[in-house]
């Protein structure tokens, strides 16, 4: 939705009395639409902070019990969920260079046998919608490579409980993923996530939610609803 005249508040604030002001959305379907993807079953995966997935659907999904909404995309629907689990983890546990360096020892062909649930605290809320839920991060190898391989893995696990639930809810089945936020910057872990979620799996073009947001915005501004 857009406004064409300024309140008075804001234009105190420097804004012009013309200046279109557009509502905003939520940072991961900023980030979808940075994607520039609205075909039936293409979705996007934002590896910030946290893990969040974006499906385009031909049905509409809703189910509080898993943290499992919608949002209308033209004539189809943006059906998702965030879980806990993502950066804010890995974070945690190592430093942005052991990160890169660590990941260069990585085989993403090979399956980690090491079986986590990253979480920052106690609680999830997608694809698992458990408060009480614990982090499970041990036990912990004597490589930190291997470490960070089992993590990058069982947050891949997550992913694809995530599709695998909203499929099972009734949303269009996922067919390619393209992957927003700093995570996508990570090779290792953009190949084990297609090895584990079984489609392709992309970088997108774009991967920073603010150009999604300002495509909004030029939406926004030119159509004038």
């Amino acid at each position: 939705m857009c406004a064409h005249n300024m309140t008075t508040k804001y234009a105190l604030s420097g804004f012009s009395n013309d200046c279109v002001v557009c509502t905003g959305t939520t940072d991961s379907i900023a980030a979808f639409l940075a994607a520039r993807t609205t075909d039936p079953g293409k979705a996007v995966t934002s590896l910030g902070s946290t893990l969040a997935i974006k499906l385009v659907s031909r049905v509409r999904v809703e189910d509080a019990r898993f943290g499992v909404y919608s949002h209308r995309l033209d004539d189809q629907w943006l059906v998702g969920g965030a879980s806990n689990s993502g950066g804010v983890v890995l974070r945690q546990l190592f430093s942005d260079d052991q990160l890169v360096t660590l990941s260069r020892d990585i085989d993403p062909s090979s399956p980690s046998p090491l079986d986590y649930y990253p979480l920052p605290k106690k609680g999830e809320r997608f694809p698992v919608s458990d408060p009480d839920m614990e982090p499970r991060l041990e036990p912990r190898p004597d490589s930190d490579a291997e470490y960070l391989h089992g993590i990058l893995e069982s947050m891949a696990r997550i992913e694809a409980s995530g599709y695998k639930l909203l499929k099972e809810l009734g949303a269009t089945p996922v067919e390619e993923v393209f992957t927003a936020g700093g995570g996508a910057q990570n090779e290792k872990w953009t190949a084990i996530r297609e090895r584990v979620l079984g489609v392709p799996v992309w970088k997108a073009e774009q991967t920073e939610a603010a150009y999604g947001a300002a495509l909004l915005a030029l939406r926004g501004a030119t159509t004038g609803s």
